[in-house]
């Protein structure tokens, strides 16, 4: 059980959203900055699922919910909402965990959220951000409408961006290290979040990369939990490897001639300033990844309809593309200025 907060420094409670990783990684990133400006600061995250796996694979006092990935909302809620009460923060900051800010306002203690997308509905998560003292938006302004409840309480800061150990220039390097011949082709996809059974596009992409041309190819898949499964599928094909979690993950991004991504934004915003051409196979029912991922230069959306042939067709074009690296200041320090700044203003 976690012991809460100590006496002294202002007290944070940080949820995070536990699918995907991209959440956590980037929470990581502003507790840093928050760190360093004020290191008397307390932070205590709250995730379940992939979340909090990533938190304990960076070995990072958490609090877990133990929560699936589709974590439902009212065990969300509740379980928010005693934590609030029991820790008695100075402030919720809460990274597209809706169900926090129910909690917040119940225990009468400021709340930020931050997220990168926005929709025209009133539906519980963007309904939720009426109950937002503050809305700190990983984007730029423009991309996505404001709902007019949201007006006059968002910051736009931009994206957080992790540092990076490797640029394209490592490539060859990355490629030793990774065990991958220098001079093969070499495509890498970075599935985020969405597992193979929610979102399937193995197939498409193993008989797309099947067709390519090349002499010597391989296809590295950046696995989740489904990382067993995956194998088992592709175990007769030896040029195609599968991987678990890797924190280097920008080492793949400079080794590979192109990205196949299932239209991630965080790892769009990445491969973007890495300088990676990419192509996203978008899941039809997630409208704001489709929307957002078409609009990276780096990236070529494709439509899963259009079948195996035409994807081979279209990596050997993205890949050919020069894509220059996109240099991005991570927003993860004013994200931490914003969080400190004076409760009473907030």
């Amino acid at each position: 059980m976690d012991p809460g907060f100590e006496e002294g420094g202002r007290k944070i409670l940080f949820f995070t959203r536990g699918r995907g990783r991209g959440h956590a990684i980037a929470d990581m990133e502003i507790a840093r900055h928050l760190a360093a400006i004020e290191p008397g600061v307390q932070i205590r995250f709250v995730s379940y699922a992939a979340g909090a796996e990533t938190f304990a694979a960076y070995r990072v006092p958490h609090i877990d919910l133990g929560l699936p990935e589709r974590n439902p909302i009212n065990e969300t809620i509740v379980l928010a909402g005693k934590l609030i009460g029991n820790f008695d923060p100075d402030l919720v900051v809460a990274h597209e965990e809706f169900m926090a800010l129910p909690g917040a306002k119940i225990f009468g203690k400021p709340a930020v959220m931050i997220t990168d997308w926005f929709a025209q509905t009133e539906q519980f998560a963007m309904g939720s951000l009426q109950l937002a003292d503050r809305i700190m938006f990983l984007d730029e302004p423009g991309i996505y409408e404001e709902p007019e409840w949201v007006r006059g309480r968002v910051d736009y800061v931009g994206p957080v961006v992790r540092e990076f150990r490797y640029r394209r220039s490592d490539r060859e390097a990355a490629r030793a290290e990774l065990g991958l011949p220098a001079d093969a082709f070499l495509v890498a996809v970075f599935p985020g979040g969405w597992r193979e059974a929610d979102h399937p596009i193995l197939n498409l992409v193993k008989d797309a990369f099947a067709l390519l041309p090349h002499a010597s190819k391989n296809l590295i898949w950046l696995a989740g939990n489904d990382m067993e499964i995956i194998r088992a599928r592709v175990e007769s094909q030896p040029a195609i490897v599968v991987l678990g979690y890797d924190p280097l993950i920008d080492r793949v991004m400079a080794a590979c001639d192109i990205a196949i991504t299932k239209g991630t934004r965080k790892t769009l915003f990445e491969l973007q300033a890495m300088g990676t051409p990419s192509m996203s196979l978008a899941n039809p029912v997630t409208q704001v990844d489709r929307f957002r991922a078409a609009r990276f230069p780096a990236n070529t959306p494709f439509d899963r309809e259009d079948g195996p042939q035409a994807l081979a067709r279209c990596i050997c074009t993205n890949a050919a593309r020069e894509i220059a690296p996109v240099p991005m200041v991570s927003s993860g320090k004013r994200c931490a200025e914003l969080i400190l700044g004076p409760l009473d203003s907030i």
